[in-house]
């Protein structure tokens, strides 16, 4: 996000503003003035009446210049900082600036102690105040947000300035189910502005936060110190990173600890990982005193643009992924495209995978955008990906509007995740992400869909080729192929023994799960592989 720049006429409480923001945002502040004084070592009066204004305001423009290129900053200007376009020039290239405004009569009673105010004097003249603020009204106008602070606290200064930030740093993507509407926000940097969401949610002071040890150390630790800034008591719950923590032996250890700390059904449970911590979160969530409010505030891009939305939840079981769940929608998604930059190449390719199936099968312009961008994608800029999620998050919510429980519809997103989930059974734990197996899987399932003419083979080699420059796997390379076909065989989407697949039409476009003959399939997967042809011994669904 930007930066918030505090401007205003000296009295306006732009320090104290400041510094509640920025602990509540857990940030850090800057007051222009504190940092001139202690570069000079000497009050702001002492250098007036030593070496006069110029010299003062020249050490304030340095430290200005200084401060343009930081991040995740509130800065507190002088009052006098404005008469300097070059100032004003520096603080807008990464900020939003805020004008804390007050009428002569409330400025002058808030000076009742002019000694540390050299412009004004020993002693505060009302016409003094009147003549320094007529001369830079027009200056102190000339920003993003203007609050007259003669009557808020600086905590309703503070949520003023926050609520604008919300407007102005998210892209919004509603998820329109009745009487379970949530938005899903995208930005950079945006993970700060959660509390405003809880508020809106009014949601209880009680928040249990589901992560990882090593984003707990990381990104957790700020976003739970901002949370504490708004009063909310936060409860910090550390899972083992893997897919091993989702088993109803940790879903049982955590709805223990709820019950531990007194959570109640106005408590909010807060899913801060990638997709395993999300369904596992969702799963206690949906379940604990028959629900509670969930956010899922997802760390990788595949959660980001996929599990993070639709309400899916739910633990592995009895050597079967997801065998206990439940539909559960979140409150609200907080995808902030900004944790991605310490995220693993990998993870993110894998994450790709996701995006590039959600332009595949419902829309062409993503497909487009990303044969043109990808590179930018790759290099983590922020604009790019905060379209790419925007956009995937908007496909998955008409999906998800749609068929909700996945009895007919969202079947679609099932697109290469036919083969690909057995090809993650059938190799070695870890060998491959998820993303690089559903990658081979579309890559299979495009020429399942080639074969039965669903398809034509340039929008498989297009497919094909995104995926490869993506650097992602199109070929199946070293898997057992009987595993994979008894992983295959055990598929809940087969019916009568014959499975059911989405097939590949064009670019934008699938069939909803279509019979595929076993004979075709065992063929594909024989040749794809390089192994002799197995006999296809179809079982029945489980």
């Amino acid at each position: 996000m930007r930066n918030i720049v505090l401007i205003g006429f000296m009295g306006t409480g732009k320090s104290a503003v400041g510094k509640l923001l920025a602990r509540r945002l857990g940030w850090t502040f800057i007051d222009t003035d504190r940092r001139v004084e202690a570069r000079e070592r000497a009050t702001i009066a002492q250098i007036f009446a030593r070496r006069g204004e110029h010299y003062f305001r020249e050490s304030e423009a340095r430290v200005i210049a200084e401060l343009a290129g930081r991040r995740d900053t509130v800065v507190a200007t002088g009052g006098g900082a404005v008469l300097r376009p070059e100032n004003m020039m520096h603080l807008r290239r990464h900020g939003w600036v805020v004008s804390l405004t007050a009428t002569a009569d409330v400025l002058q009673q808030r000076l009742n102690n002019g000694k540390n105010r050299p412009l004004l004097g020993g002693h505060v003249q009302s016409n003094a105040v009147a003549r320094l603020l007529d001369q830079r009204r027009p200056l102190y106008r000339d920003a993003d947000l203007l609050i007259d602070v003669s009557q808020g606290s600086p905590a309703k200064i503070v949520e003023a300035i926050v609520s604008f930030m919300g407007k102005r740093e998210r892209r919004v993507v509603a998820v329109r189910l009745e009487g379970r509407s949530y938005p899903v926000y995208v930005g950079d940097g945006i993970l700060p502005l959660l509390p405003l969401d809880l508020d809106a949610l009014r949601a209880g002071k009680k928040v249990a936060v589901v992560t990882h040890r090593a984003v707990l150390r990381g990104v957790g630790q700020h976003l739970v110190t901002g949370l504490r800034g708004w009063d909310y008591d936060v409860t910090t719950v550390e899972v083992p990173a893997g897919e091993e923590s989702k088993s109803l032996v940790v879903a049982a250890r955590i709805l223990t600890r709820l019950a531990r700390e007194r959570f109640d059904r106005h408590s909010t449970v807060l899913a801060l990982g990638g997709g395993v911590v999300g369904d596992l979160a969702g799963f206690v969530a949906a379940t604990y005193m028959r629900g509670v409010r969930f956010v899922q505030a997802p760390t990788t891009l595949l959660a980001m643009v996929d599990s993070s939305i639709g309400g899916k939840t739910g633990v592995n079981h009895a050597g079967i992924k997801n065998l206990v769940g439940a539909f559960y929608q979140p409150r609200t998604v907080v995808a902030d495209v900004g944790l991605l930059a310490t995220l693993p190449d990998r993870e993110l390719r894998s994450g790709l995978a996701e995006i590039i199936k959600t332009a595949v099968i419902g829309d062409a312009v993503l497909f487009e955008y990303l044969e043109q961008h990808l590179s930018a994608i790759r290099r983590r800029e922020t604009e790019p990906l905060i379209e790419v999620v925007a956009r995937c998050a908007a496909f998955k919510a008409r999906v998800v509007e749609a068929d909700e429980l996945e009895v007919s519809e969202r079947r679609i997103l099932n697109y290469g995740h036919t083969i690909g989930h057995a090809v993650e059974v059938a190799t070695r734990r870890g060998r491959l992400t998820h993303g690089e197996a559903i990658a081979i899987g579309m890559a299979l399932e495009g020429e399942l869909a080639q074969r039965l003419g669903a398809t034509d083979s340039g929008t498989v080699e297009r497919q094909n080729g995104l995926l490869a420059r993506a650097g992602l796997p199109v070929a199946l390379r070293g898997v057992n192929t009987r595993a994979l076909w008894r992983a295959l065989a055990l598929d809940k989407k087969r019916l009568n023994g014959v499975l059911r697949a989405p097939l590949l039409v064009g670019i934008g476009e699938v069939r909803r799960e279509q019979e595929v003959p076993n004979a075709l399939l065992q063929e594909v997967l024989s040749r794809a592989s390089g192994a002799r042809r197995l006999r296809a011994k179809p079982q029945p669904a489980r």
